[in-house]
């Protein structure tokens, strides 16, 4: 063999100039096979791409007919009689609580509202009363425990069974410090309202009794003559809540204090009601 031919490389076969050096051809064939590599390489990359360009532009499509079915709904519900109710931005939302609440409080048709003419669909809501006995029901499973123990025999085994269960409970209804240290009414305990919950046990037990059997539906099964509405599914949110003028000229000022009215008020407004002066800010 001529000294300037090529020859395998004694080690990997690759072909050797008689220098030692990798011949041309075999680096071309390299980058040939590079080449082939990277092309592969970015089809697949390119593949994968439009798959996933494609499930976005169909995610798209199906928002697109949701959104369009959603605004047929709420365009027939604006065009007939239904419990609609202007939204909570033409009206003046209490201080106490951020504005965009309100809006949240879209309920399932278990019950009425007015209808206020002259308002468009793009800034009407449903706005309808939860079921009382529903979330009387679901307070008394949450707090079985404490309903089967004689209270008023035994306060300190109430007190250490509400202890107890606090873990299990959501944020609205975990017991406060008043409530551990101090006897109380079993049924105070259900209520979602902290504050309400110590203010009921500092006026006694007899004036909070009172309350509880005239008053809270929602955690004493007694006659409903609407003391008391739940607007919307979110009945742990005391903002939901409306206390009736009766209730309120009655407990206002001393137990139900002045964001309790002005709740009130705000709801009133929701459906046409005139509005309760006395607790006009």
């Amino acid at each position: 063999m001529a000294s300037g031919e090529p020859h395998p490389a004694a080690d990997d076969g690759k072909f050797e100039n008689a220098s030692g050096e990798p011949h041309p051809a075999a680096d071309g064939q390299r980058r040939k096979e590079h080449l082939k590599h990277l092309e592969a390489t970015q089809k697949e990359q390119s593949s994968v791409q439009s798959e996933e360009i494609e499930k976005l532009r169909q995610e798209v499509r199906d928002l697109s007919q949701e959104n369009e079915s959603l605004r047929k709904a709420y365009g027939s519900q604006a065009s007939s009689p239904g419990p609609t109710t202007s939204s909570p931005g033409d009206v003046t939302v209490p201080p106490f609580l951020p504005y965009g609440h309100a809006t949240s409080y879209l309920g399932s048709p278990t019950g009425s509202s007015t209808f206020i003419p002259g308002q468009t669909a793009a800034n009407l809501v449903v706005v309808v009363p939860n079921n009382i006995s529903e979330i009387r029901r679901s307070l008394h499973a949450l707090f079985t425990p404490l309903l089967e123990i004689p209270v008023m025999a035994n306060p300190q085994n109430h007190l250490a069974t509400l202890a107890a269960l606090a873990p299990t409970l959501p944020l609205q209804l975990k017991p406060t410090e008043l409530q551990l240290r101090t006897p109380h009414y079993a049924y105070i305990d259900m209520i979602p309202s902290p504050l309400l919950r110590d203010r009921l046990i500092t006026i006694g037990p007899a004036n909070s009794n009172t309350f509880m059997t005239q008053v809270c539906t929602i955690a004493c099964d007694i006659e409903d003559t609407g003391q008391m509405t739940v607007w919307g599914e979110d009945w742990l949110n005391e903002f939901s809540w409306e206390f009736s003028a009766d209730v309120l000229e009655r407990w206002g000022g001393w137990l139900l204090t002045r964001e309790w009215g002005q709740r009130a008020n705000f709801w009133r407004r929701q459906r046409g009601a005139p509005v309760l002066p006395a607790w006009e800010a």
